[in-house]
């Protein structure tokens, strides 16, 4: 009798321990980030930090917001919603379950299309980043939508640049019509463990009032919050930030 429970016994432990030997383990799952760095003539910005415009205007950021959606390439998407603002973290744009290796390129759009833009943000999911808690001061209403970029800061624009005169310059750029869509290509992915890879893009703000095609005389044009009235300013410098993206 007393064989037969230790083979029971040793039977037992091995339909126990052996079973779970073959049982793979649950990997954790690929996960992405993209990154975003603001600089000033190629150098990372700094808020109260001074620069000089082409003018030679002295000006500091006290604000860089913005909102991208729809992160995509060929039907595969990354991410639906992204809120990037400086103040609480410096580079990152999103990080979420993905796998990079399907993003070499991407297309995507700086704001949020007509239908979510007119949504109810306290109806979304609380996870969500365009979520009102999340979104905070990215959104003017329900019934108006959401800023899409949201650029703040001080300039002196005097002619003896003592920095006693300063003024204030903001910038809340969003409607419907300044939805703007940008790309790249050749994405250049890194990795930071096993299961995390990040990607980095970069966004000259001098080039905001040097623009590639417009520029912006912050003296003159130094408000706009996309008013019927300021849509002209607020195309100059929604163009603008877009061109000045680069990896």
């Amino acid at each position: 009798m007393t064989k037969y429970y230790l083979i029971l016994f040793f039977s037992s432990l091995f339909v126990l321990f052996g079973c779970n030997e073959d049982e793979p383990e649950n990997e954790p799952a690929l996960k992405a980030r993209v990154n975003v760095t603001p600089t000033y003539q190629g150098n990372p910005i700094s808020f109260n930090e001074k620069y000089t415009t082409q003018e030679g205007y002295t000006i500091s950021y006290t604000k860089i917001n913005f909102i991208v959606t729809r992160f995509r390439n060929n039907g595969k998407q990354l991410f639906e919603s992204a809120v990037y603002k400086f103040e609480d973290d410096q580079k990152l744009l999103w990080e979420g379950v993905g796998d990079y290796t399907n993003f070499n390129s991407f297309t995507a759009i700086m704001g949020v299309d007509s239908t979510q833009n007119h949504e109810d943000p306290s109806a979304r999911d609380a996870n969500d980043p365009l979520f009102i808690l999340n979104s905070g001061d990215m959104h003017w209403g329900w019934n108006t939508g959401y800023i899409f970029v949201m650029l703040e800061g001080k300039a002196d624009t005097t002619a003896n640049q003592t920095g006693q005169n300063l003024m204030n310059f903001s910038y809340h750029i969003g409607n419907d019509q300044l939805t703007r869509e940008f790309s790249f290509n050749n994405l250049q992915w890194s990795k930071v463990n096993n299961y995390l890879y990040e990607t980095n893009l970069k966004v000259d703000l001098y080039k905001v009032f040097d623009g590639d095609v417009n520029d912006v005389d912050i003296k003159n044009e130094r408000s706009s919050h996309t008013n019927p009235d300021q849509i002209a300013l607020s195309e100059k410098i929604m163009d603008n930030f877009m061109n000045a993206f680069y990896k």
